[in-house]
């Protein structure tokens, strides 16, 4: 592979362009080459990018409980109150589904997470 702008032998590619550029054509950013005076600002922005995101995937499994958490309490509470009204059935039934649904949501984001954090680390 040669360099986009010499004839001479690449070392690598540019993370902005995927041209393939020389030692006198790069900049070594320490998580990908630029094109020297031209694209240094938007690799940078790029690994910044990919920092970030790997931040917010690591919070997300702990993040992704708090809404089938609150759903289960929901569902007790309703259920408490429809056991506590002489076994109302539109309060019993309102509280089963909200502690079916957020138990479901529970088990999916768990298996979710675990499937995208193992594809994610390899």
């Amino acid at each position: 592979m040669h360099c986009f702008n010499h004839p001479k032998e690449a070392i690598g590619i540019c993370k902005h362009c995927q041209r393939a550029l020389c030692i006198e054509c790069c900049t070594d950013l320490k998580d990908g080459l630029a094109c020297k005076g031209q694209h240094e600002e938007e690799v940078t922005h790029l690994n910044s990018l990919i920092q970030n995101t790997k931040k917010a995937y690591s919070s997300s499994p702990k993040a992704s409980l708090f809404g089938p958490v609150f759903n289960m309490f929901m569902g007790a509470a309703f259920l408490g109150f429809g056991i506590k009204k002489n076994y109302e059935p539109f309060l019993i039934t309102l509280g089963a589904g909200f502690f079916i649904f957020g138990l479901a949501i529970a088990i999916y984001n768990t298996k979710y997470f675990k499937k995208i954090t193992t594809n994610y680390d390899a």
